[in-house]
């Protein structure tokens, strides 16, 4: 959770599913959320990724995307002293900086990069304009006067239950990628773990009774820890677990 000064504050979780936890796996599921900047340039950068459950090592490529993701948000602000200019060729950089980053750890484990295949969703959120892009499946959504919705709807791959990776050849031709203007007030990215619960699929929309309680949570006055303890023990949970076994990651993000 943030600060207040930057008017941000998140809730951020990745918790192994069942299915791992009864198989001795790791969670394949990571995180990163950050405010850049400060004052009226701040921007909200949070992305999520999916390990590949077939790759052994997607539990390090998912943290190693999303460490590099934010790594060159970071950069980038520190350039250009805000986001206003982002654009699709930067954020094509910053992905391909982060399949490189995969690249050289996949040779370091003398394994291939698809070992540690993973997806992502990524979010800039700055003052009056905000930066969205995904590559595989999981969800983006948010909210805006009240108004909610989903930025890009879950991928599928070339066959049935499947989904892109940053590992994947020709990747920017996969990459969705979005600009919207105008202030969100309320942002949550999740992984696939969650879709089935917090989508609506057969309207394409968010299931607000889902996100309801959620974002109320955040600002309400209970300290960070209690608050992250309470969303882990809410994503471990066995209303949770009987719908989806798979790990989960949720960001939740609001500001005043």
């Amino acid at each position: 959770m943030d600060q207040d000064e930057h008017r941000w504050r998140f809730l951020a979780q990745s918790v192994t599913g069942a299915s791992h936890a009864a198989a001795e796996l790791p969670c394949q599921d990571s995180h990163a959320v950050a405010v850049v900047g400060e004052g009226d340039a701040a921007a909200l950068v949070a992305c999520v990724a999916d390990g590949a459950g077939s790759a052994p090592h997607s539990d390090q490529g998912s943290a190693i995307a999303c460490e590099s993701l934010l790594a060159s948000a970071q950069r980038h602000y520190a350039e250009a002293g805000s986001f206003a200019e982002l654009d699709e060729p930067t954020v094509v950089a910053w992905v391909a900086e982060a399949r490189q980053n995969v690249a050289r750890r996949a040779e370091e484990l003398a394994c291939d990069p698809r070992d540690l295949a993973t997806t992502i969703c990524a979010a800039v959120v700055g003052p009056e304009r905000a930066v969205f892009f995904q590559l595989g499946d999981g969800a983006m959504v948010v909210s805006r006067q009240g108004v909610h919705g989903v930025v890009f709807w879950p991928q599928s791959g070339e066959y049935a239950n499947t989904t892109n990776f940053l590992t994947a050849d020709k990747f920017e031709q996969k990459l969705e990628f979005a600009v919207a203007p105008g202030r969100i007030e309320e942002l949550a990215l999740m992984t696939d773990g969650l879709e089935r619960l917090a989508l609506q699929f057969d309207a394409r929309t968010p299931h607000l009774p889902f996100f309801a309680p959620l974002f109320k949570a955040i600002v309400s006055d209970q300290d960070e820890e209690t608050l992250a303890a309470d969303l882990a023990t809410f994503l471990r949970s066995p209303a949770i677990e009987s719908r989806s076994h798979d790990d989960k990651t949720l960001v939740l993000a609001t500001r005043n």
